[in-house]
C-alpha cells in the first residue's frame, strides 16, 4: 500500500488545473453575471457580479489554478457567518458555482476602491501626502488585523496590495495566505511582495510547526514593514536573503527627515528581528501606533519623501521569480550553487523545497543526508529542514527513519494536525489501518471535510474491507471534488457490487 502522503501527490497530479475564461455571456453558473474584470491578486481574478438571485452586486474571486482540492483554493473561510467589520472585507459565500460545478469561486463584499500600492506608486500623481491621512488609514489597517487576531486567526499576506482605499477609509483583503488556528494545510511564502513584507522566521517556503502566537508576530512584523512603506515610500529589503537574513537597512529617518521619532521607533520595534522583542500583541501595536500619529503631526505635518535608492538584487531574486513560475528545476540550480559557494542553510532549504516541489524525492533526500550536520544545528531553518526531510523519507519508503523523526517532532511541536496527518501516513504504511483510521476520524471531526482526509479516510476503510464506510465518505468527498476521476473509479466499481 502506497503511503498516505503519497496517495494525496497522486491525486493532485490527476486533477488538470483549469484556468478560468469567461463565458461570452458572463455568466458564471446560474449564480452570477460577471460585470468587470477588477483585477488579478496573487491568488486569483476578481470580478464585479451580480448575483443572480437577488441582483445585489458583489466581488467573485476565481482562484488562479482550478481543479485542486478545496482546501487549496478556500479563502478567508472563518470569515463566513462573522460579524462585519469596517475594516475588513466581508466573504459571504464560497463553493463550486451550481449547476455544472466546473469553477470553485468565492464570493465578497464588493468595495469601489484602489489598493493602497496603485495609491503609493502613483503619490507624484496626487495621493494626499497628509500624514493625518496616511497614518489614519494605517490604523484602520491595525484594527482590522485586530479583528482577525480576535476571531483566531492570522492574515499572513498583508502588503499595500492587499490594502483597498476609497476616500478615507480601507479595508483588508485577499486572505489567499491566512491561517486558523492548527490550519493543516499552511499556505507557502513564494510571491516576491509578500517575502519583502514577511518576517524573517516566515520567509522561507515551509511554515510548518508555527504556533498561532508565532504567527501573529509575523503579521507585526509585516505591519512594521508596511509602514516603512508608507511613511518613507521604499521598503527595507530587496531580495528574500536580505529579509531571511535581517540585514541592515537604512531606518526610516535617514530615508525620510519629516519622519518623527515616535513613528521611527514603531517601525523599527515592529522589525525587530527577534520576534519576543516585538510588540506582543496588536492591542500594543495600536496604542504606540496611535501616540506616533500624534507626535507626526505636532512634528511635520506633510509627508516629503525622499529619492527611493537603488535596488540591489542577488542570488534569491532569481529563485523566486523561477518558484513564482514553478520551474523549480531553474531555483534548485541556483539555490544549490548558492548553498555550495557559501553553506547557507536557507539555500539548502530553498533546493530541497524545489526538489520536493519537483517530486525528486530521492535528490531531495540525498541532499539533506548529505548534509545531516546542518540538520543537527541550531538555526533559523533547522525546523523547516525536518519538516523536509520527514517529508522525503514518506515519499521514499524510509518509514522507520520517518517514524523516528516524526517522534522527535512531536517531542518538540505537539500533536499539530500536520503531524498527526503524517503519522497516519506512517502507521497506512505499516498496515495499521485501524490506528490509522482513529487518527483520521480525528482530524475528520476537528476539520471536517477536508477533501484529502476524505480520501485517506476512503482508502483505509477499502484497506479494513469496510465498504459501506468508504462509500459514505466517498460520497462526501465526491461534493467536495466533483468529477475527480479517482472517485469515479471508485463509484463505478462500488456500483457493481450493489453498494451507492
Amino acid at each position: 500500500m502506497a503511503t498516505l502522503e503519497s496517495q494525496g501527490a497522486n491525486h493532485n497530479m490527476s486533477v488538470s488545473k483549469r484556468f478560468f475564461i469567461p463565458r461570452e455571456d458572463r455568466k458564471l453558473g446560474n449564480r452570477y453575471e460577471l460585470l468587470e474584470p477588477l483585477g488579478d491578486g496573487s491568488h486569483g481574478t476578481v470580478w464585479r457580479a451580480m448575483r443572480a438571485e437577488d441582483s445585489k452586486i458583489v466581488a467573485v474571486k476565481i482562484p488562479r489554478a482550478q481543479g485542486e482540492s478545496t482546501e487549496y483554493l478556500e479563502e478567508g473561510t472563518p470569515l463566513i457567518g462573522q460579524p462585519a467589520h469596517p475594516n475588513v472585507v466581508a466573504i459571504y459565500w464560497m463553493d463550486w458555482v451550481p449547476p455544472t460545478r466546473e469553477y470553485f469561486a468565492i464570493e465578497m463584499e464588493y468595495f469601489p476602491s484602489s489598493t493602497l500600492a496603485e495609491l503609493l506608486d502613483s503619490s507624484n500623481g496626487g495621493f494626499v501626502k497628509s500624514y493625518a491621512k496616511l497614518l489614519g488609514l494605517y490604523e484602520q489597517v491595525l484594527a482590522g488585523v485586530a479583528y482577525l487576531h480576535e476571531i483566531g486567526m492570522c492574515h499572513g499576506d498583508i502588503k499595500p496590495h492587499n490594502i483597498l482605499v476609497s476616500g478615507d477609509s480601507a479595508k483588508i483583503t485577499d486572505f489567499g495566505s491566512s491561517v486558523w488556528p492548527e490550519d493543516m494545510y499552511a499556505r507557502t511564502r513564494e510571491n516576491g511582495g509578500t517575502i519583502l513584507y514577511s518576517a524573517p522566521e516566515l520567509a522561507s517556503t515551509l511554515r510548518r510547526g508555527r504556533s498561532m502566537q508565532e504567527l501573529f508576530l509575523g503579521d507585526i512584523y509585516s505591519l512594521g514593514v508596511l509602514l516603512y512603506h508608507i511613511v518613507t515610500g521604499d521598503l527595507p529589503h530587496d531580495t528574500l536573503n536580505q529579509v531571511v537574513s535581517h540585514a541592515p537597512f537604512r531606518r526610516p529617518r535617514e530615508l525620510n527627515s519629516s519622519v518623527c521619532p515616535a513613528v521611527e521607533e514603531v517601525i523599527l520595534r515592529c522589525m525587530s528581528q527577534k520576534p519576543e522583542e516585538r510588540y506582543q500583541t496588536i492591542s500594543e501595536l495600536i496604542e504606540a501606533a496611535s501616540r506616533a500619529r500624534k507626535a507626526q503631526i505636532d512634528y511635520v505635518p506633510e509627508k516629503l519623501i525622499s529619492r527611493p535608492r537603488e535596488r540591489t538584487l542577488d542570488w534569491s531574486t532569481d529563485v523566486v521569480e523561477y518558484l513564482q513560475q514553478s520551474d523549480y528545476a531553474r531555483a534548485e540550480a541556483i539555490a544549490r550553487e548558492e548553498f555550495e559557494a557559501t553553506g547557507n542553510p536557507h539555500a539548502l532549504l530553498i533546493m530541497v523545497n524545489a526538489s520536493l516541489r519537483a517530486k525528486r524525492y530521492f535528490e531531495a533526500l540525498d541532499a539533506l543526508d548529505k548534509n545531516k550536520t546542518i540538520i543537527d544545528s541550531e538555526s533559523k531553518v533547522q525546523s523547516d529542514l525536518q519538516f523536509a526531510l520527514l517529508k522525503a523519507l514518506l515519499e521514499t519508503r524510509g518509514i522507520a527513519r520517518a517514524e523516528k523523526l516524526l517522534t522527535n517532532l512531536m517531542a518538540k511541536f505537539g500533536e499539530t494536525p500536520d503531524l498527526l496527518f503524517k503519522q497516519a501516513s506512517i502507521l497506512g504504511a505499516q498496515a495499521k489501518y485501524e490506528d490509522a483510521c482513529t487518527i483520521l476520524l480525528r482530524l475528520n471531526r476537528d476539520f471536517p471535510n477536508r477533501p484529502e482526509l476524505l480520501k485517506r479516510i476512503v482508502t483505509v476503510y477499502e484497506q479494513l474491507r469496510d465498504v459501506q464506510r468508504a462509500s459514505a465518505f466517498l460520497k462526501a468527498y465526491e461534493r467536495q471534488v466533483p468529477a475527480d476521476p479517482w472517485a469515479i473509479a471508485i463509484r463505478e466499481r462500488y456500483s457493481l457490487i450493489g453498494i451507492r
